[in-house]
């Protein structure tokens, strides 16, 4: 935001507010949409029915790396006409996506196998929920908002959300004492406007806009590389070990979850009449070039 008003020349200001104060994860689409709030962030994760194509990019073991995941989710959502469709069905604009930690776990226990997921009970959403279904786990819903709660009265024993940065913003450095660094999927934010204010928009501004948002892409991920070693010191500090989880296991995990998920995600979409296998094949493709 500061980039865009200082590049327009105060043609465009924003009014900043704080996120949860108008609307949450869950609802902001439709906020977005209705125009209580100009521009925001909405979730593939939190609203996978309202975006289902866009879902390709939270897939289980779609890609390690958080910087050409980025890049190439950006790229396939700004290129492709059935993703620019699902916001604008939204009454939506697309601006850009910003990359937080991949979803790995928090947990009571020192798990160092998948076996030993089994019979716990695993807060998961998105990719990590059709891991857990495609292997057996005990998969349990908890909105953000309730997380420490959930993890302090012991309502679940594992936690699937971002480690170290934003599970210790959470808390939950200070309340399970073992991070298990099992990737599993990336957590997908989109910021997007309200397709009427957009459109109101001049375009030489809108052009400043786009340039902007292209920009926040590589803002995001350097943000996340200066916090993620603080991070680890942090979630140290307050007790959490972090496990020795064996890169052999997740190989597995990718071969009983990864590829056979995707094939079930694209039997999905062709139930729903979408290109589900055209675009998967295109987020793969965009994947390759940007590694």
């Amino acid at each position: 935001m500061d980039k865009v008003e200082q590049r327009t020349g105060g043609r465009v200001k924003f009014e900043r507010i704080y996120g949860g104060t108008l609307s949450n994860l869950s609802n902001d689409p439709e906020s977005i949409k209705d125009g209580v709030f100009d521009c925001g962030q909405i979730s593939y994760v939190y609203s996978p029915g309202l975006y289902p194509l866009g879902t390709v990019t939270t897939l289980p073991f779609i890609e390690d790396d958080t910087t050409v995941w980025a890049h190439a989710a950006h790229e396939l959502i700004k290129t492709t006409p059935e993703l620019q469709a699902e916001f604008a069905a939204l009454n939506q604009h697309y601006l850009f996506t910003w990359a937080i930690e991949p979803m790995d776990f928090s947990s009571y226990y020192k798990i160092t196998k998948l076996e030993d997921f089994q019979g716990l009970k695993v807060r998961v959403h998105g990719g990590a929920a059709l891991v857990a279904a495609k292997l057996g786990w005990v998969g349990v819903s908890v909105p953000w908002e309730e997380i420490a709660v959930a993890a302090a009265n012991h309502v679940v024993d594992v936690i699937c959300a971002s480690v170290p940065v934003t599970s210790r913003d959470a808390g939950l450095a200070s309340i399970m004492p073992y991070y298990i660094p099992f990737k599993v999927y990336q957590f997908h934010f989109a910021t997007v406007m309200n397709l009427d204010k957009w459109n109101s928009i001049p375009a030489d501004l809108q052009a400043i806009i786009t340039e902007c948002s292209d920009e926040a892409v590589d803002d995001a991920l350097a943000y996340l590389a200066g916090q993620i070693g603080q991070g680890l010191k942090d979630i140290a500090a307050a007790g959490m070990e972090t496990v020795d989880w064996p890169a052999s296991e997740t190989e597995r995990a990718k071969e009983l979850a990864g590829a056979p998920v995707w094939a079930d995600w694209v039997v999905e979409m062709s139930g729903m009449g979408l290109p589900g296998q055209k675009i998967l094949d295109r987020f793969q493709e965009l994947l390759a070039a940007n590694r």
